[in-house]
C-alpha cells in the first residue's frame, strides 16, 4: 500500500511595504523637502536683498536730509520791508486815483458836453442873469462862462447853485471878472484857468 502526503508547506505572504517601495517613498520625500528648502532659501535671499536696498535708500535719504539741515538758514525779516510795503501801497493808491481820473475823463470826452450843458440849463437863474457865451475844452476840463447880469448879488447865488450840480461839484474857478458896460449891465466872465496859463478861453 502506498502513502500519499497531502500536506504542503506554504510560505506565508507577510504584509507591509516592500523595501523597494519604501526606498522610493523616502527618495521622493527627500526630493520634496529639498525643493521646499531651496524655495525658502530663495525667498529669504530676496527678502535680504530688499532689506539691504531699503537700508541703502534710507541712508541716502538721511544724508540728503542732513545736507538740507546743514544748509538751512532761518529767514530773517528785513526791518525796512514794512516801510517799503507802505510806500508801495501809497504808490498803488495814487496810481488807482490817477486811473480813476483818467477813466472819468475818458467817459466825459466820449460823452461830449451834453452833461455840462444840461447842468448849466438846470442851474440857470429864472431872471436877472443870462449867459452869452460858453467855452468847453478838453472834455470839460477847461471851462469859461461869459454873461450879463442886472444885479451883482446874483453871482454868489449862481456859483452856489452850480456847485450843487454833480457835474460842477468841486470845480474851482480861477478867474472871475466883472465889468459894467455902457448899458449899465454887469458883464462877467468865469474861467477855470488863470489868464496866461495855457489857452485863453
Amino acid at each position: 500500500m502506498q502513502n500519499i502526503n497531502l500536506y504542503q508547506h506554504e510560505q506565508r505572504d507577510e504584509g507591509g511595504p516592500r523595501p523597494r517601495s519604501l526606498l522610493l517613498g523616502l527618495l521622493l520625500l527627500s526630493l520634496l523637502l529639498g525643493l521646499h528648502a531651496a524655495w525658502q532659501g530663495w525667498r529669504s535671499y530676496q527678502a535680504a536683498e530688499a532689506a539691504q536696498t531699503a537700508r541703502q535708500q534710507a541712508a541716502q535719504a538721511q544724508q540728503q536730509l542732513d545736507a538740507v539741515k546743514a544748509n538751512y538758514r532761518e529767514p530773517v525779516l528785513d526791518p525796512a520791508l514794512p516801510a517799503r510795503v507802505t510806500a508801495r501801497e501809497s504808490e498803488n493808491r495814487q496810481l488807482q486815483r490817477m486811473a480813476d481820473y483818467l477813466r472819468d475823463l475818458d467817459l466825459q470826452r466820449r460823452g461830449g458836453f451834453v452833461a455840462y450843458l444840461l447842468a448849466l440849463a438846470d442851474r440857470h437863474p429864472p431872471s436877472g442873469l443870462w449867459l452869452t457865451r460858453i467855452h468847453l475844452l478838453d472834455g470839460g476840463s477847461e471851462l469859461a462862462l461869459y454873461g450879463l447880469s442886472q444885479n451883482q448879488e446874483l453871482f454868489p447865488l449862481y456859483l452856489e447853485s452850480l456847485g450843487r450840480s454833480e457835474v460842477f461839484r468841486g470845480r474851482q474857478f480861477a478867474r472871475f471878472e466883472i465889468l459894467r458896460d455902457q448899458r449899465d449891465l454887469l458883464e462877467f466872465r468865469l474861467a477855470s484857468r488863470q489868464a496866461g496859463e495855457g489857452r485863453d478861453e
